[in-house]
């Protein structure tokens, strides 16, 4: 997702074979057919087309991040507490790259930058060990007021148990997910369920599908998982297991199910299952259980008289809660 100076000379050098490509075909058939002549003027416009994204990304990158923003990471999520200075300004791109290209869209509640910011931390948390990855599915995020129906209707019923939902079909490109079970998951950082991380670990397994692997997972742990789900799933239903008894749903929701564990608890899910820990630390290239125990606890979010996160030695309500209440 980020531009780094390999990628955008690749991508330079697509343009030019594209636009190059694009010049001989019209003069090959401009010397059939003289008006054709005129079809040379795609050429620069097709070159402008390939440069089109990674220019866009390239002008988002250079873009401060907004101080109001980083309070807000800092407030709600433990994985960015955690990095350190030039993880945090990676951090900060991706987040960037994600809030402009992926619309966010309150369904009958509002949307504000915290709904939006960890939306996109739910979305980088589990790519931020790959070196280049893009949702290439998704166009959009609906955040609803509250939990809902296969009919994506919110009732307040017994039937309105959805959080959250990665689009197929005619939703294709499309994800739902439940605002209060959004922000539950990063203010309850010890719990087991992260709506978030949840269905992009959805939409990670399927881009791979379609545009394969990142170069950083290794071919023998994929076998290796798909071994080991088979094995899990093959069990009865009533085996005593202390992973959520949803994710013997299928395949797709063990992995989902799993990821949760991974980025919300992975010290809990080491000491249980030390193996599945280490599997889990190859597919992901990541490993949560070292980070997290260095982020400081914030214990639902920051306090006005505690010290500052930014590190400046000031008190929260006098440095960057000043700046978000301004």
């Amino acid at each position: 997702m980020l531009v780094t100076p390999d990628i955008n000379v690749r991508n330079r050098r697509e343009a030019w074979v594209a636009a190059g490509l694009v010049a001989l075909a019209a003069a090959w058939l401009g010397w059939l057919i003289s008006p054709l002549w005129l079809l040379i003027v795609l050429s620069p416009l097709t070159y402008r087309w390939v440069r089109r994204r990674c220019l866009r990304r390239l002008t988002i990158m250079a873009q401060p991040f907004p101080s109001a923003w980083e309070t807000i990471l800092l407030s709600h999520v433990a994985f960015y507490r955690a990095l350190g200075d030039a993880n945090r300004v990676r951090f900060q791109q991706l987040i960037k790259i994600f809030i402009d290209e992926v619309g966010i869209i309150g369904i009958r509640t509002e949307v504000d930058d915290t709904v939006r910011l960890l939306v996109a931390a739910s979305a980088v948390i589990p790519i931020f060990g790959f070196h280049d990855w893009t949702y290439h599915r998704l166009r959009e995020v609906l955040i609803y007021p509250d939990a809902f129906n296969e009919t994506y209707r919110t009732t307040g019923e017994k039937d309105t148990a959805i959080l959250g939902m990665a689009g197929l079909h005619h939703l294709s490109g499309v994800m739902i997910l439940s605002k209060p079970a959004l922000l539950a998951g990063f203010d309850h950082p010890s719990g087991h369920h992260h709506v978030g991380v949840h269905e992009f670990a959805h939409l990670i397994e399927r881009e791979e599908q379609e545009y394969g692997l990142p170069p950083e997972v290794p071919w023998p742990a994929v076998r290796q998982w798909v071994h080991y789900v088979a094995r899990e799933l093959d069990h009865p239903t009533g085996r005593k297991t202390f992973v959520d008894p949803y994710a013997y749903t299928n395949e797709h929701e063990y992995f989902a199910v799993l990821a949760e564990y991974f980025f919300t608890s992975p010290a809990s899910l080491e000491q249980r299952d030390p193996a599945l820990y280490a599997l889990m630390r190859k597919l992901f290239h990541q490993d949560t259980r070292s980070l997290l125990s260095l982020a400081p606890r914030t214990h639902g979010g920051l306090r006005r008289n505690q010290p500052c996160p930014c590190g400046s030695g000031k008190k929260y309500k006098q440095c960057c809660l000043a700046t978000v209440v301004s």
